[in-house]
């Protein structure tokens, strides 16, 4: 099987109410090592809520690093780099620019 499944597309899951991810063309649950496991392979998936059917493919993401992090818990900057992904991945498209860095922007300019 190559790596976007039988089908060749993106693994489409249903995000439950309980928490639960529920693997809509293989109709089984999925456990977030096992979505852990796809995501290091490079095998795309979508998330939908049950229910409403709004996307959250990004927050189910942001869970999955979690757990792929939890591995690596020795690591001091784990949380702090899950953190800002986790930010990044929630926000809207139109949102804000996060603000300059505090050194000006000295260590990184651009050439233009």
């Amino acid at each position: 099987m190559d790596r976007t499944g039988a089908a060749g597309r993106a693994r489409r899951l249903r995000y439950k109410r309980d928490g639960r991810l529920f693997d809509l063309d293989e109709r089984r649950f999925v456990d977030l090592a096992e979505l852990a496991d796809d995501v290091r392979t490079g095998r795309p998936f979508r998330a939908q809520r049950q229910g409403t059917g709004a996307e959250c493919t990004n927050e189910v993401l942001v869970e999955v690093l979690r757990t792929m992090m939890s591995h690596h818990a020795g690591q001091a900057a784990a949380p702090a780099l899950l953190g800002m992904v986790g930010e990044l991945l929630r926000a809207p498209d139109d949102a804000e620019p996060p603000p300059p860095p505090e050194d000006g922007g000295r260590r990184m300019r651009s050439r233009s």
